[in-house]
């Protein structure tokens, strides 16, 4: 762009735009040429340092990509948002430029030819041979939109916070009393009895009036309200249905191959080997350019000096590049070597470069017999595609006006089936489609009653469609719901009942009655359980929990208190007596087990406390 500028720095127009560079620095100085607003690329700025919006959207970017990844079709839709994630990873990329901040304070590194080896061995890249695939490398570079000293650099980087944060963890630790309480917490039993206050019983003898189910069935039209529905015929035209009823001959087959041999355009690929020497030194430069010319084996001589970390052990293997996979020096010195040949020496921004050809392919057409099966795959979609496209204007002309898809259908081949009446949001199978749905809804089909445009659910996948059936929103006839609202009204006076009850007998025994003879009373059965640990199998984990929530008991009386349970009984529960678990009753295996438990949760908890007064210290500034 300089020299662009230079060439063309001559003329009127020219010297009037130096005339206003001068005029400006005049009055401005130099320093406008460094007072940009620099905010227009930054999301925020971290003791002076920026997070700049790339690297937030490359972040949101992950992140989405991560749970795709791990959850695919079922990831809720407003996971799958930028705006979702936007805050939540700013936060964690400011906490990320604090600590390597503190990091960089506190000279402390990782080894970048370190990280570079681990990353390579564990990415998966590997070719057939089990060897690093340098192409492979590179693609998924391009895919990541990372250069390689980015992704190193990245990666170097989560290997510091990693140490960081292993450093906090791994030095905090639990005191012997810490470790009492945790296992007399842990390992607490309880002494406690129960019972339970069946909610049917009390249901059965419930009555609801009618003036009550009037007045839910007035006060909640939307929950007895069928929404509008519509069932549609429908003909499907794919292309992809097409390609079993083509096929070819020998001779159309082999016409096809002469054809594609006529056009065939020569695109050799070229497996590389190299050795690397990075920076600026001659004089090993020179020593391994010695040993090539002196005939020396050049795998053994990249396995000893190469720097390349990711293929030196396979003899410094690059794998096969097409001519734009490495720098434009290293391909252009490339393409001159016959195969067996190793170059001079190579220069690039990586470093300095001897390089082998080890193969070439891709220079000649194949044969016939390795691209059989590909042409009649290649000629079958094609025919396929271009019978969908006939298909498809008779589809569109044969369907205009039909009064029913079904007396259409026969001439073109093709068959109708029904969806069955569905609702916006409920439809299944195709009628789950967006497109599908919007089209059935449309004012064109459901009002008009017309067949509808072929509408593209999938390239070269149509269907048109017709309405059969509309069912308008209704609120539904209080006939056909009154068995539904008495058993909502039954259920929510059963609750309110079994509430009162249970406060009740709660009371009872609270006044001096024991529980026994408050449920022998009542006519319902008492459990006892003693020892009741938090994972007893033989009590119901619901009930069991509240026990353990429950207040321990005072001297010479119960702790007492009730719980609606999932199935709509209600419990009234004791709890008689409670014992601390003791250290010394574990074995010691388990003890070591649980302290490095709790140590690790003692040490994430500092890390977070850790990453928290940095930010209370920090000068961070939000976009």
């Amino acid at each position: 762009m300089l020299q662009n500028i230079r060439d063309n720095s001559k003329g009127i127009i020219a010297y009037i735009l130096i005339g206003f560079l001068v005029l400006l620095f005049a009055i401005s100085g130099i320093e406008i040429l460094f007072n940009w607003n620099f905010n227009a690329d930054r999301a925020a700025k971290v003791n002076g340092e920026a997070v700049t919006k790339n690297e937030l959207e490359r972040a949101i970017s992950n992140q989405i990509s991560r749970l795709l990844n791990q959850y695919g079709s079922q990831l809720p839709e407003q996971y799958q948002s930028p705006e979702y994630w936007r805050s939540p990873v700013l936060d964690n990329l400011i906490r990320q430029k604090l600590l390597l901040g503190l990091a960089k304070k506190q000279n402390m590194a990782v080894s970048a030819s370190a990280v570079e080896a681990e990353l390579m061995a564990d990415l998966g890249l590997k070719n057939e041979q089990g060897q690093f695939d340098q192409v492979k490398y590179q693609q998924f570079l391009r895919m990541q939109n990372l250069t390689h000293a980015e992704f190193i650099k990245m990666n170097s980087e989560a290997a510091l916070l990693d140490q960081i944060q292993t450093g906090v963890v791994s030095s905090s630790f639990l005191l012997p009393y810490e470790l009492d309480q945790a296992v007399a917490l842990g390992f607490q039993s309880r002494d406690i009895n129960y019972f339970q206050i069946p909610v049917n019983q009390l249901r059965d003898s419930i009555e609801v009036s009618e003036s009550e189910i009037q007045a839910e069935y007035q006060a909640n039209p939307k929950a007895y309200t069928v929404d509008e529905q519509v069932a549609v015929d429908y003909i499907e035209l794919r292309s992809a249905d097409l390609v079993s009823s083509v096929s070819f001959t020998e001779e159309q087959l082999r016409q096809q191959y002469e054809q594609n041999v006529a056009n065939f355009v020569a695109a050799p690929e070229r497996q590389a080997a190299h050795i690397l020497i990075e920076g600026d030194k001659p004089d090993l430069v020179k020593e391994i350019a010695g040993k090539i010319a002196a005939g020396e084996d050049f795998a053994g001589l990249a396995k000893t000096y190469s720097e390349d970390l990711a293929n030196k052990d396979q003899g410094g293997d690059l794998g096969f590049t097409d001519g734009s996979i490495f720098p434009k020096e290293f391909e252009e010195a490339l393409a001159t070597l016959q195969v067996g040949q190793v170059s001079g020496a190579v220069k690039t921004e990586a470093g300095t470069h001897f390089i082998k050809l080890l193969a070439e392919r891709g220079g000649s057409a194949p044969t016939f017999e390795e691209q059989r099966s590909a042409i009649e795959q290649q000629l079958k979609l094609a025919e396929a595609e271009n019978l969908f496209l006939t298909q498809l204007e008779k589809l569109k002309e044969e369907t205009y006006n039909a009064e029913k898809l079904g007396d259409v259908a026969p001439g073109l081949g093709l068959t109708v089936k029904n969806t069955g009446l569905f609702a916006r949001t409920n439809g299944k199978d195709i009628a789950a489609n967006p497109k599908f749905v919007e089209a059935a809804f449309s004012d064109d089909v459901l009002q008009e009653g017309n067949a509808s445009e072929p509408v593209e659910l999938e390239p070269s996948h149509v269907v048109v469609i017709k309405k059969t059936e509309h069912q308008p929103a209704h609120l539904k006839p209080l006939a056909e719901v009154q068995e539904q609202i008495v058993a909502l009204l039954k259920d929510k006076k059963a609750r309110e009942l079994l509430a009162q009850k249970s406060q009740d007998y709660i009371k009872q025994i609270q006044s001096g009655q024991t529980s026994a003879q408050v449920a022998q009373a009542a006519g319902y059965e008492l459990k006892e359980v003693k020892g009741a640990t938090r994972s007893s199998a033989d009590v119901d984990m619901e009930l069991l929990r509240h026990a353990f929530s429950m207040a321990k008991p005072l001297e010479n009386k119960s702790s007492i208190s009730g719980i609606s349970l999932a199935n709509g009984d209600y419990a009234v529960i004791s709890v008689l007596a409670v014992t601390n678990g003791d250290k010394s009753q574990l074995p010691l295996e388990q003890q070591t087990a649980l302290t490095a438990q709790l140590s690790n949760m003692i040490g994430q908890q500092n890390f977070a406390n850790f990453q928290k007064a940095l930010e209370d210290s920090a000068e961070i500034e939000r976009n």
